[in-house]
């Protein structure tokens, strides 16, 4: 699955008894940071979480967003003629080890990074 080929996902995997995969998502941003050297891609979960923390229900709390980060970036491309960014998102390795990121949709990007982790999972009402 996507999330096992970054670091830092036990949270993300606690949440859902499946965590699921990555179809007609959100995409809320795409940030360049470092000359390049690191993308940001910050996406909301296709579905809310089966066992969120007390503080997501006590706040009302109905989305999960998911923010990755990628490193020592080897490739990007970007492309969108839309305003409301929604698409599928794959991430996997390739045959030289390295994390790739390809979301398809109204926007479409691919990254391809060395290493990537898990930055943030958080709770908000949508």
């Amino acid at each position: 699955m996507w999330y096992e080929v970054l670091e830092r996902n036990n949270f993300l995997v606690g949440l859902y008894e499946q965590v699921p995969k990555l179809k007609d998502v959100r995409i809320a941003e795409v940030n360049i940071h470092d000359e390049g050297r690191v993308v940001a891609v910050k996406f909301d979960m296709p579905y809310y979480a089966e066992k969120p923390p007390k503080k997501w229900v006590e706040l009302g709390d109905n989305t999960v967003a998911v923010r990755i980060d990628l490193s020592a970036i080897q490739e990007i491309t970007l492309n969108s003629g839309s305003y409301d960014y929604k698409a599928n998102i794959e991430i996997f390795k390739d045959e030289a080890d390295l994390i790739v990121v390809k979301i398809t949709g109204t926007v479409n990007v691919l990254i391809k990074a060395e290493s990537g982790f898990i930055q943030s999972v958080t709770g908000y009402c949508n």
